[in-house]
């Protein structure tokens, strides 16, 4: 009969159910699962599963990331979306054995200057403009990045990839803890119900919409039909846009239908080191791809694999590692397309030789803060990540964010806006001041691992200000200590804490540990200066997938932390 066999994992927390449609061609990893033909592996069950139609209609891994991303606009609705800032995709491509980066992170408004967002001190306080009204978008570039996959890379057409978005959005889709928790909980909710718009979508009864119940979104349905009909223009130009924009200028906000217009994702090469006989690629400047690869090289000055995995000596070692780097990452990183930053100096094998000398094995070290003004609350931001490769090992990793939604639902068209402008800087000697047109800087970091110049591992991660240690201690279990990538995604994570945001700032020596890590090891660590602060439920959102030498055999890890998903047949 010879049927090809298909498998869905959901490694969500509390869930722990392992579903299987069809005759099983492998059985699943803990956590995860195995497949030849394509995996889709994501943060929601749903953009798992359209991911996977994709596939299996005879779509490449680039229709299938389009599709999942799509779904996650709507049944992620904090986190991601057709009004999100954007954010960063690395692709394989099969065909030519290339690896590209697309930065589709938006920009600021033509008319965007530091003098117009002055009112408090720092952008990230809750009720500054930059984070908390009109003038807090950025031009959103989530549906430009999809277009630059499909447009590039793609198959099918819009009509087909959108597709599975505009059922759940038309027809709805069933509420779940992830999906209800950011409305009721972490305040954001309480920011989309100030607006009566917002508030008739995404509550019932004056609370946000219960679990358990089917969430419908007409107007998002009729969004994503005009762009399945007429492509990208449709929203990038024509009425959408200028319904857009006569509501944020109706309302104190600069969009212009020019800054809509002129918007591009654009593609570029990707940074690059090597790492034990791997080579490892992440983003340009922008995310914090060139925070990651310098902390590889670091590590590479010391026998990593003799440490015990997450034994004190590795959680210090890495640690001092990661703060050495994001003091460069906080002086030169930014998304701006002018900046000059000296990459080949501060990825060179030398610097990281000079780096490492600088760590004591025997007690944590304190770095100042590069600007200690920029300091704000900590927040939590809402970030999505899903990976997929198909039967070709087409590669497709990308992340993007809505941000920290300021709760602005433009009427009559279903989509939430983002506050970007909060990840600029009013410091006049910052690289990431506020400009008008530029891009700010994120720590978005979807990597991709090679070995013999085929691809091996790729993964990103969601969680802000964690992301790029998140990304580099799975890279670290995968090549250090040959973790599947279901294992080293579940492995227990720890962070340098931040006193600020997601824009790194060093404040001594403080390192949160989830709470899996023994009492031995959080004394351990204590002795040797680390100030620990209570864990989190969860750091970080991390999605997986590790591609067998030889085989070809695919190996997903989806992260329980969150609703993660594998899909593949």
């Amino acid at each position: 009969m010879n049927r090809k066999r298909l498998f869905l994992t959901m490694a969500s927390a509390g869930l722990g159910l392992a579903l299987l449609l069809g005759p099983v061609l492998h059985e699943p990893a803990e956590g995860g699962g195995m497949s030849v033909n394509g995996m889709v592996v994501t943060s929601h069950p749903l953009a798992a599963q359209a991911g996977l139609r994709m596939l299996q209609a005879g779509g490449n891994a680039f229709d299938a990331a389009v599709a999942s991303a799509a779904v996650k606009a709507v049944v992620e609705p904090l986190m991601s979306g057709l009004g999100g800032v954007g954010g960063y995709a690395l692709i394989h491509d099969a065909e030519k054995g290339e690896i590209r980066s697309v930065d589709f992170i938006g920009a600021a408004p033509a008319a965007a200057e530091p003098e117009a967002f002055t009112a408090g001190s720092r952008l990230w306080d809750r009720t500054h403009p930059a984070r908390d009204s009109f003038l807090a978008p950025l031009v959103p570039g989530n549906l430009a990045g999809w277009a630059a996959l499909l447009e590039e890379y793609g198959s099918m057409s819009w009509a087909e990839v959108l597709a599975p978005a505009i059922e759940y959005a038309e027809g709805g889709f069933a509420v779940s803890p992830a999906v209800h928790g950011p409305f009721g909980s972490s305040g954001f909710g309480a920011d989309v119900a100030r607006y009566p718009y917002g508030a008739s979508i995404f509550f019932k009864d004056g609370k946000p919409w219960p679990v358990g119940e089917v969430l419908k979104q007409p107007d998002l349905a009729k969004t994503f039909k005009a762009i399945a009909a007429d492509g990208p223009g449709a929203f990038y130009g024509g009425p959408i846009a200028e319904s857009v924009v006569n509501f944020f200028q109706q309302n104190g906000g600069i969009l212009t239908v020019e800054d809509f217009a002129n918007y591009r994702a654009r593609w570029s090469e990707p940074l690059s080191t090597t790492y034990r006989g791997y080579t490892v690629y992440s983003n340009p400047p922008g995310g914090s791809g060139m925070t990651i690869l310098q902390t590889l090289n670091i590590l590479e000055q010391f026998d990593v694999p003799a440490l015990e995995h997450n034994s004190e000596e590795f959680v210090h070692l890495v640690a001092e590692a990661m703060k050495l780097a994001f003091v460069d990452e906080d002086t030169w990183n930014t998304g701006k397309d002018y900046a000059d930053i000296p990459l080949d100096r501060l990825l060179s094998k030398e610097y990281a030789e000079q780096q490492a000398a600088r760590i004591d094995l025997s007690r944590a070290q304190f770095h100042a803060a590069v600007r200690p003004e920029s300091d704000a609350p900590t927040a939590v931001e809402h970030t999505t990540h899903h990976t997929v490769v198909d039967k070709d090992h087409n590669v497709v990793t990308i992340t993007q964010t809505l941000m920290l939604p300021a709760g602005v639902v433009v009427p009559e068209t279903g989509v939430i806006f983002n506050n970007g402008m909060s990840y600029f800087s009013l410091d006049p000697e910052s690289v990431n001041l506020i400009e008008g047109g530029q891009r700010p800087r994120f720590v978005m970091s979807p990597t991709i691992v090679t070995r013999y110049d085929k691809p091996y591992f790729a993964l990103g991660s969601a969680g802000g200000w964690t992301i790029p240690q998140t990304i580099l201690q799975v890279l670290v279990r995968a090549l250090d200590y040959d973790m599947d990538a279901a294992a080293a995604v579940d492995a227990p994570r720890f962070v340098v804490r931040y006193l600020a945001n997601s824009i790194p700032y060093m404040d001594g020596t403080d390192l949160v540990l989830e709470k899996d890590f023994s009492d031995e090891v959080r004394e351990a660590l204590n002795a040797k200066g680390h100030r620990l602060r209570e864990p989190p439920n969860r750091i970080g959102m991390l999605n997986a997938i590790r591609i067998f030498p030889g085989s070809g055999v695919l190996s997903g890890g989806p992260d329980k932390r969150r609703e993660g998903a594998a899909a593949g047949w």
